[in-house]
């Protein structure tokens, strides 16, 4: 299962999502600003170390921006890479 925890007016958010939507990979897009997404969010916020999205959870792995990757185009390629 892969999740990206997003919000609507990001770019680099719409950027990853069109790249999986691109390749036909199925994920679950995770708003982080509406109310039943907050503590699911937060959560993943703190694991990370990051309050920046797109954050991407790919089975065991959670890919934050500035610690996992540096593009959104790395972020992409490891999400492939990392699923099962």
């Amino acid at each position: 299962m892969i999740k990206v925890y997003s919000m609507e007016n990001c770019p680099y958010c719409k950027d990853l999502k069109e790249l999986l939507d691109g390749e036909n990979i199925e994920y679950m897009n995770v708003d982080i600003n509406l109310p039943e997404n907050k503590e699911e969010s937060e959560m993943v916020f703190k694991m990370t170390n990051v309050d920046s999205v797109p954050i991407v959870k790919v089975g065991k792995h959670l890919l934050a921006p500035d610690v996992s990757f540096e593009s959104i185009e790395e972020a992409f390629e490891l999400t492939k890479k990392f699923m099962v």
